[in-house]
């Protein structure tokens, strides 16, 4: 009997999604100064959260790109983080009360020494729709998320997204990279 699950379109739609992932060069370098950089700042300090992040979602781990309040962390377990969820949903995903949210029940950075309680994920959303990563925003205090603050976060991660895409198009003209080669990014 064939085994499902191995041929499965969420299996599937995942292995394209972590293709495109691939794609985009700047993923294995910490920003602490440039575009990201500067986007998670602002969003620290328009949302005057203590927790800002611009986070790619790979196959294991959460990687952690530029950051406002995890000073020195690069990568975390892709299953506990909420950005891991984030990138399920085409629209903000929020969490105003993350420790009343059932399916944050086990999450140990909600219900650990962390104590998240609000959190807010834009996707980072690819051209042809592949959420890849999340522009994040976190506290440690429950609190209320307007829908515009939705749009505002929303324009946060267009940026991202913008800057991703020029960076990629600016490796893909390169001498030597052709439009059908992947760009291989060193783990």
């Amino acid at each position: 009997m064939e085994n499902l699950l191995k041929t499965s379109p969420i299996l599937e739609k995942e292995e394209r999604r972590l293709r495109r992932l691939v794609g985009y060069k700047s993923l294995d370098e910490y920003e602490t100064t440039g575009t990201f950089q500067h986007v998670v700042s602002m969003a620290a300090h328009v949302f005057n959260v203590p927790i800002a992040v611009v986070n790619f979602v790979d196959r294991e781990v959460t990687k952690v790109n530029s950051s406002v309040g995890m000073d020195g962390v690069c990568e975390l377990a892709r299953g506990v983080t909420l950005c891991s969820q984030a990138i399920l949903k085409d629209e903000v995903t929020v969490f105003e009360n993350a420790k009343q949210e059932p399916c944050l029940f086990s999450n140990p950075f909600v219900h650990d020494d962390f104590g998240l309680q609000f959190y807010a994920g834009a996707p980072l959303r690819t051209s042809d729709g592949f959420n890849i990563g999340v522009v994040g925003i976190g506290d440690t205090k429950p609190r209320e998320f307007s829908s515009e603050d939705k749009t505002l976060l929303e324009g946060l991660a267009a940026v991202v997204m913008e800057e991703l895409e020029e960076k990629r198009n600016k490796i893909a003209r390169q001498p030597g990279v052709g439009e059908h080669q992947s760009i291989h990014i060193q783990r």
